[in-house]
């Protein structure tokens, strides 16, 4: 097992990360042209605790957790995993962070091998990132399997002849296997249908309760999160446009963005479905290649004003921790 962190100390810390990406070049002489996936975002999580990253499709979200993982490179910014540096390291260095970092894929279809066996694919990260004996890894495999919901004898089959939940809970038991301190939940229940969602996030919650984990839980739907997270981090074309917790984000969203993708959540309370109008988000995104000089959600805000247009807004504190990107919320 690894060391805690310092007592108090964040478990993840990320502090102006970006993100680019090479674009072809018109021509052979042509000006070399990125796009900024993810720019300047810092949060940090606590351990023990759940924090959601929200946004539209192309909102940088899933991009931020790759560049954490190491699974995409960063050009700038921060990241540390219990005090140690995620960015700078290689070799045995690296081994060891993906060891401490793993990841529940979006699609339990195509993130399993199909050639494999449902215990041999628990059993792969053991092999390449641990020195557990073989005894050793039979029994942490029998107890993930019975942890997630699975029967021991499934542990034979291969991935074709279990459903989609059942694929899901394979991919859980694989991101366990190696006692993580972190784990990143990339739209882990998106691809399931509505009543087998209920069922994986039930088990997440059960499984972080059990194991005392920390989730970093990507979605694109604010429904899903609304009984997961501690906390929420809402991005918007790369950026992190509102940051605070649960309980303050849904009682009193601030950034038109935020309120807008609430609007859109279902409620079983009255009080509030009356409150809350639909709020319907027109127009597209700007060109992520074009350069920006305001808010990227300005020609999207029914109340942009010139500032917005002209003015990038910065994160800042409104009051209580509650961070917002906007130049309308004072």
């Amino acid at each position: 097992m690894t060391q805690d962190s310092p007592q108090g100390a964040p478990l993840l810390q990320v502090e102006n990360l970006g993100v680019r990406f090479a674009i072809k070049r018109g021509g052979l002489f042509g000006e070399k042209r990125y796009l900024y996936a993810v720019d300047d975002v810092s949060f940090s999580l606590k351990r023990g605790e759940t924090l959601a990253i929200v946004g539209e499709s192309g909102s940088g979200k899933t991009t931020t957790a790759l560049a954490i993982a190491r699974l995409v490179d960063a050009y700038t910014g921060r990241v540390r995993v219990a005090e140690q540096d995620v960015l700078g390291i290689e070799g045995e260095d690296l081994r060891q962070i993906r060891r401490k970092v793993q990841f529940i894929f979006q699609d339990p279809y195509s993130s399993l091998n199909p050639r494999q066996r449902a215990e041999d694919i628990v059993r792969e990260p053991l092999q390449s990132l641990t020195e557990t004996s073989s005894e050793d890894q039979q029994k942490i495999i029998d107890r993930l399997f019975a942890s997630v919901g699975l029967r021991p004898e499934q542990k034979r089959l291969f991935p074709h002849q279990f459903s989609g939940g059942q694929r899901q809970r394979i991919g859980i038991a694989r991101a366990l296997a190696t006692q993580p301190e972190l784990i990143i939940c990339d739209e882990p229940v998106s691809a399931l249908d509505v009543a087998v969602q209920a069922q994986i996030l039930n088990l997440l919650r059960d499984l972080q309760a059990e194991f005392g984990l920390t989730y970093l839980f990507i979605s694109h739907d604010l429904g899903v999160v609304q009984h997961m997270c501690d906390s929420i981090a809402v991005m918007y074309m790369g950026r992190v446009v509102e940051y605070t917790d649960r309980r303050s984000l849904f009682n009193d969203p601030k950034h038109p963005y935020t309120t807008a993708l609430l609007s859109a959540v279902p409620s079983i309370d009255k009080k509030r479905r009356a409150e809350m109008k639909r709020i319907s988000i027109h127009g597209d995104p700007p060109d992520p290649l074009a350069p920006q000089k305001g808010c990227h959600f300005a020609n999207r805000c029914p109340m942009a004003t010139d500032t917005c247009q002209q003015s990038q807004p910065a994160l800042t504190d409104k009051g209580n921790g509650h961070m917002v990107a906007c130049h309308l919320v004072t």
